[in-house]
């Protein structure tokens, strides 16, 4: 499956924006880290997809960089407001299961690649980090923009996609390294 058929299908799977671009135009921010360090989402230490578990900056950066390529997907979805924390997380959410569900298609057409998703790793309601297990499904699992420390930003500029939608729609991203 080629760049052009990969973008297709994720527009086709009900994806808003998708691109695939190269693995070198991404810009990495280390201070990003600093999102997973002040623990706001509750993961940090209790995700095995999160730091401080998922790796070093410089480690996430490098295993990304294995890949030539990035197929950028992006959802933009309604809420009421952004700051509406229960809707964004519903968004999020969406945004994460539709990837997930799209990646698993991706793999089937031996389109095998790295996951990264918006937001902490969820395929478990309690993650086997919390409960002294390894991961149950190592093969989905994935990390955050945040632990790999990529500007979304400066992506979705050079990709051509809104970053900032505005108070009533929220957009998400997520990359399959290829």
């Amino acid at each position: 499956m080629n760049s052009n058929d990969m973008v297709k299908a994720a527009l086709e799977y009900g994806f808003t924006n998708a691109k695939v671009i190269e693995s070198k135009e991404l810009v990495f921010d280390p201070e990003l880290r600093v999102y997973c360090e002040e623990n706001t989402c509750g993961n940090y230490g209790r995700n095995h997809a999160c730091p401080p578990d998922c790796g070093t900056q410089a480690e996430m950066k490098e295993r990304t960089m294995k890949y030539k390529k990035a197929l950028i997907l992006q959802t933009v979805q309604p809420v009421d407001s952004v700051m509406d924390s229960a809707q964004t997380k519903a968004a999020r959410k969406a945004h994460n299961l539709l990837t997930g569900d799209f990646m698993d298609y991706l793999k089937k057409q031996g389109v095998d690649g790295l996951r990264v998703m918006a937001g902490p790793c969820s395929f478990c309601e309690v993650c086997g980090r919390i409960t002294d297990e390894p991961c149950r499904f190592p093969d989905k699992l994935a990390s955050c923009l945040s632990a790999y420390c990529i500007d979304a930003g400066a992506m979705a500029e050079t990709c051509g996609m809104p970053y900032w939608c505005g108070n009533e729609e929220v957009p998400f991203f997520s990359i399959y390294f290829l």
